[in-house]
């Protein structure tokens, strides 16, 4: 037997010896043999072979019936769960309620399983997408029914559960709110599946004190403990205190800051941070490092209590890597439109505060993504003069023997004026300082404000001491040197052996190969410009700056006047050691060639990058074959942007070829899949359409399957027996999924191609303003209204209705790009007579 339910209502008292017994008809105060002892019951169910037992009480003193074992909480398939549950509806020395219609609790019950359960849970799952409602689902869904609820004067007692095992995940009934199968969550950008997430449930959303707990190294200097804050000044629209008034008092949008590696992003959110918690705020912490579905974590620790929640999401840019805006682990909109709302109807305030590089806003527009309704962007201050002054202070704070020595003007000059660079040079040159080794010259060289001129300016043979035996330090640097370096900070975050690897590969291509791979990794973790993470073990640079500069060196040496052919090629051999290597290298390539100005040297650079692309296409195929997970992150990193999202279209073939030949079956080839459909031409797409008409055969229910029937729909090479098998997966997908963001993606082309089937258009025009229903004032929206004002085939009430709600998308946008075309269609539309109907005329579907 697989579930074993025991449900008893009506009356409960006790025996002499103060256990619980259940009531029948024929029992009373002074016949308790009439009674059943639920110790009993207790037993027959500890007994029974099921797999699953629940047990349901509803009677006074019925939380003597949780004595079955304690809850726990696990990961695992919901149709594969032993355990044990018992609910009951109220404390062991609480009374239920009965109203002349029947029991309280039970009356809540049956509402939860008749109404089924929809909208954010509280573990951040949406309700309409599960197909079951679990023990706990019930449990949460009724507790909060009758929370603060009162009968006869009297409170409604609180419902209590225990469990055993997985008892809390024990399907109890189906969800008769469900719309489609249960959603995975959507990972189109970049992320590295191999890794293991983090034990911790919010392993990516951590408190701030969790956080600065978990700082080490360089990153120690982001608290007032080791390096004190430099505000900005109070009139400036970064200040701190003017950015947390401005988001505690401004419940609409929060607020984007914006501003280069190293300007202080990360320490501003630190600082709005501790302001909200001396406010008594909560305090929480996204990073894009790890792991998935950071929407629903960040949805779970918010509703999890009831005051006021600061969100601070740093990098906001490495969320989003994809053509179509879908991120790795946040769905913007869904915090939009599911999560704030929902926080605000349980009177939860919560303010959004995050960070990006300025070079990427650019991208956010074409991907569509909803910053401009979410945020106010704020610049960062980044005049020479206030970065001048964060340099001095970190010099004064942290390197006082340095600066008892050379003095204050001299000291300053030594470490340079950008703030990163200047902390990682004031923690070296002040233990120099303090064992009494000599200060070397770095006037000269200090004026690029590089890394790498820091390096070479070293004298041979003065390293500090190391931990490891053997010689690390910088003691012959040399052209040779760099290479190495700068491919250990691009393969990184992975483990040292990974890292190593790139680095050895990389030296093998270099004409002066003295240093070894091992020594130059150890030089850069003993001089603190990699560290190893506390969470995973593995190394990753202290801060993306140490890369972009290293690796800029390569590329651009300081004083070329174009771009350095030789270096350059010997850096990206050491991409060839692994997938995820390639992965890494491309991500922070994207992120270095993102934020290089558009000059003969950057031209120089591309057209470099791209030849030995293509040389190398075979041997990056074979590479990437040789794992699933792996090699789909490195190609969605490739297809993501720059520097290869081109050429590797024109090397598709020899490059995504072998993956897809191994894996094209795989549930997460979906990502690759959109990006050839959308790319390649016809005379190169042949190879390509049978495995994705294989996937969508597949894997067409899933959600992802937009990423595939949206780009497959928009191909014109399609024969029409083609189309129109694709038309008809699209339209059973819509069936299911047309209330999804992502859903427009499939409309968009359907309904430019109406096909043939008159019915089949008719579903997709029906889709089309389920869609609406939803998402009819996003930016994303323009898109579908255009194809519904577009199409032949609406009646007269469709067309009103769609002018109604293109109406209200361009009061909401009227700056948009797209306005103007809009208002084009509408006013060519002559068979609109009088004012368009709104969203509440729309054609019941």
């Amino acid at each position: 037997m697989i579930l074993l339910l025991v449900y008893y209502a009506g009356h409960g008292h006790f025996d002499r010896g103060g256990g619980l017994l259940l009531a029948t008809k024929d029992s009373s105060t002074t016949r308790r043999h009439h009674s059943v002892p639920y110790e009993a019951i207790r037993e027959y169910v500890e007994m029974s072979q099921a797999r699953r037992k629940v047990v349901i009480v509803d009677c006074c003193y019925s939380g003597m019936a949780l004595r079955m074992g304690d809850a726990l909480t696990g990961e695992g398939d919901p149709l594969a769960i032993e355990g044990a549950c018992v609910l009951t509806s109220a404390a062991e020395t609480q009374q239920s309620l009965c109203l002349d219609e029947g029991s309280v609790f039970t009356l809540a019950l049956i509402e939860v399983l008749q109404n089924g359960l929809k909208g954010v849970l509280p573990d951040g799952r949406r309700g309409h997408e599960q197909s079951h409602l679990s023990t706990a689902d019930v449990f949460e869904a009724v507790r909060a029914r009758l929370a603060e609820r009162i009968e006869d004067d009297l409170p409604v007692p609180a419902p209590r559960m225990a469990t055993r095992g997985d008892g809390h995940k024990i399907p109890l009934a189906r969800n008769r709110a469900f719309t489609g199968p249960p959603a995975e969550p959507v990972d189109t950008a970049p992320t590295d599946p191999s890794e293991q997430p983090s034990p911790d449930p919010l392993a990516m959303v951590m408190d701030q004190h969790t956080l600065v707990k978990g700082l080490a190294g360089y990153r120690k200097s982001l608290t007032s403990d080791y390096l004190p804050y430099v505000s900005p000044g109070p009139s400036h629209p970064s200040d701190p205190h003017g950015l947390f008034c401005r988001l505690r008092d401004v419940d609409d949008r929060g607020v984007l800051l914006v501003g280069a590696a190293g300007t202080g992003k990360t320490r501003t959110g630190l600082e709005v941070g501790w302001i909200a918690l001396r406010e008594g705020w909560r305090v929480f912490h996204a990073s894009a490092s790890e792991g998935t579905s950071l929407t629903i974590r960040l949805t779970s620790a918010v509703l999890a209590g009831n005051s006021p929640v600061l969100i601070i999401i740093h990098d906001l840019d490495e969320y989003f890597a994809d053509d179509e805006g879908k991120a790795a682990q946040l769905d913007l909109t869904a915090l939009q439109h599911l999560l704030l709302p929902e926080a605000r109807r349980r009177n939860i305030q919560v303010a959004l505060l995050a960070s990006v590089r300025p070079s990427w806003l650019h991208q956010a527009d074409h991907l569509q993504l909803p910053l401009q309704d979410l945020f106010h962007e704020v610049e960062l201050r980044k005049d020479d003069d206030f970065q001048r002054s964060i340099a001095d202070h970190a010099v004064a704070t942290m390197a006082p023997n340095l600066v008892a020595r050379l003095g204050m003007e001299r000291s300053r000059e030594v470490v340079g004026h950008r703030p990163i660079i200047a902390v990682l040079m004031a923690q070296e040159l002040e233990q120099r300082a303090a064992k009494g080794l000599p200060i070397p010259d770095m006037t000269r060289l200090r004026t690029a404000g590089t890394l790498w001129s820091w390096a070479r300016g070293r004298p041979e043979g003065d390293a500090l001491p190391v931990e490891n035996p053997e010689n690390t330090a910088f003691d012959k640097v040399s052209a040779g040197w760099l290479v190495p370096a700068a491919a250990a900070a691009a393969a990184c975050p992975q483990e040292k052996a990974d890292v190593i690897a790139a680095a050895s590969a990389a030296l093998a291509q270099t004409p002066d190969g003295s240093p070894r791979a091992t020594s130059v990794v150890n030089t850069l973790i003993d001089s603190g410009w990699l560290q190893y993470e506390t969470d995973s073990g593995r190394l990753n640079t202290v801060h993306d700056l140490v890369c972009d500069q290293l690796v800029g060196s390569v590329f651009l040496p300081e004083h070329g006047r174009t771009a350095n052919r030789e270096a350059t090629r010997a850096l990206l051999a050491g991409c060839l050691t692994s997938a995820r290597t390639v992965g890494r290298f491309t991500t922070a390539f994207a992120r270095i060639l993102n934020d290089l100005p558009s000059d003969n040297r950057a031209t120089a650079l591309s057209e470099t990058l791209d030849e030995w692309f293509t040389e190398h296409a075979q041997a990056l195929g074979n590479v990437l074959r040789l794992d699933a997970h792996t090699g789909r992150y490195a190609l969605d990193a490739l297809c993501s942007g720059p520097p290869w999202a081109h050429a590797i279209v024109s090397n598709w073939h020899k490059i995504a070829g072998p993956w897809l030949a191994e894996f094209g079956d795989d549930p997460n080839a979906h990502s690759v899949l959109r990006h050839g459909l959308s790319n390649l031409p016809a005379a190169d797409a042949g190879p390509l359409l049978p495995v994705a008409l294989r996937w969508i055969e597949t894997h067409g229910w899933r959600r992802e399957a937009s990423h595939v029937l949206g780009p497959l729909l928009g191909r014109p090479d399609l024969t029409t027996q083609v189309r129109e098998l694709v038309s008809h997966k699209a339209t059973g997908w819509l069936r299911r999924n047309a209330e999804l963001l992502e859903a427009g993606f499939v409309l968009r082309p359907l309904l430019a191609w109406p096909g043939p089937d008159e019915n089949r258009a008719r579903q997709a025009v029906a889709c089309a303003f389920r869609w609406l229903d939803n998402h009819a004032i996003t930016a994303e929206a323009h898109f579908t209204l255009r194809a519904l004002l577009e199409h032949p085939g609406l009646n007269e009430h469709e067309i009103r209705s769609a002018a109604g709600y293109a109406d209200q998308w361009l009061q909401h946008h009227p700056d948009a790009g797209e306005t103007a075309y809009l208002t084009t269609l509408l006013d060519g539309r002559t068979d609109l007579v009088g004012d368009a109907p709104g969203p509440s005329a729309l054609p019941t579907t």
